[in-house]
């Protein structure tokens, strides 16, 4: 029987995401050689080592990989059974996390918004990240539901579809490409492109489909924001490829136009992830339904 504390898989579970002794330390506020001396009391635990060094690098070894998942699995058991405990024993809870990725905050404000209206007793933190960071948060137990587009393989989730969620590719209006019918995909391998940071879902979308059409894009700028690559492609920097969600006011204002690109739009869903057993805490309940009830109709909305 193995007489490891939660304490210590903590430090583990932390030690396994940094690849880092001294981070992990940072992060659960001990020094880098009690991290060391935790993981080698873990290690005798098992009997196998959980880490090797390759150089100066760091990483799992087999036997680390295999215990870091169960590792994990029972650090998410813990929190939810405190949580539950605490909803038992009456305490309540008034803060309720949630993480998107930044393409959904084209509308998921407008939701969490109606969602107030309702039930002002519940304050909302949001996250807004790229699709690998909130992976990483909803692993951590760091958010209580997520909303995104590609639904995550790496962990064990549950998933439910909200809505639609196309995708297409953008130029100024003065772009050669602008206003021609059914263009080629690989005409897109004559024009500069901006693309979305590798991490993300739409760039994963992009790759996708560039992949599947044998295309070589000259990409000249990576940008984390939306925000900024709709404003490179009105400076007529070069088109790019992004949800249509987050373009339809410059639709409305005649600022960008979607070209027709065949094979596109490129539809894929929006979907509501959250951790796999969901807890029984009842605002999350409460908020997971009312995504799925208000998203499509708030999304037409703006899209109309």
């Amino acid at each position: 029987m193995l007489n490891i504390s939660s304490r210590q898989l903590r430090i583990f579970a932390s030690a396994a995401k940094h690849l880092n002794f001294t981070r992990a330390a940072q992060e659960v506020h001990i020094s880098p050689p009690a991290v060391s001396m935790q993981i080698k009391e873990i290690e005798l635990q098992v009997d196998a080592p959980l880490f090797i060094k390759e150089g100066r690098k760091l990483k799992l070894s087999p036997a680390g990989e295999y215990f870091l998942k169960h590792a994990r699995h029972i650090l998410q058991t813990l929190n939810e059974s405190e949580k539950v405990i605490g909803q038992l024993k009456g305490n309540r809870v008034e803060i309720i996390k949630v993480g998107i990725i930044s393409t959904a905050q084209y509308f998921l404000p407008q939701v969490l918004k109606q969602f107030r209206k309702r039930h002002s007793e519940y304050k909302i933190i949001l996250e807004i990240r790229n699709r690998e960071q909130l992976i990483e948060l909803l692993r951590e137990g760091d958010i209580d539901i997520a909303i995104m587009g590609l639904v995550p393989k790496e962990i064990d989730t549950k998933v439910y579809t909200i809505t639609n969620h196309p995708h297409v590719f953008i130029a100024a209006f003065d772009h050669p490409l602008t206003g021609l019918k059914k263009v080629q995909p690989e005409a897109l391998n004559d024009f500069d492109f901006i693309s979305r940071e590798k991490g993300s879902g739409t760039r994963v979308h992009m790759e996708t489909f560039i992949q599947d059409h044998d295309i070589q894009p000259n990409i000249i700028m990576e940008m984390s924001s939306n925000e900024s690559i709709k404003q490179a492609v009105i400076a007529g920097l070069g088109i790019s490829f992004v949800s249509q969600h987050t373009i339809a006011s410059e639709l409305k204002n005649n600022q960008l136009q979607v070209l027709e690109v065949m094979g596109t739009p490129i539809i894929r869903k929006w979907h509501v992830v959250t951790l796999n057993p969901l807890s029984i805490i009842r605002p999350v309940e409460l908020l997971k339904d009312f995504i799925l009830n208000q998203s499509e109709i708030i999304i037409t909305k703006i899209l109309s």
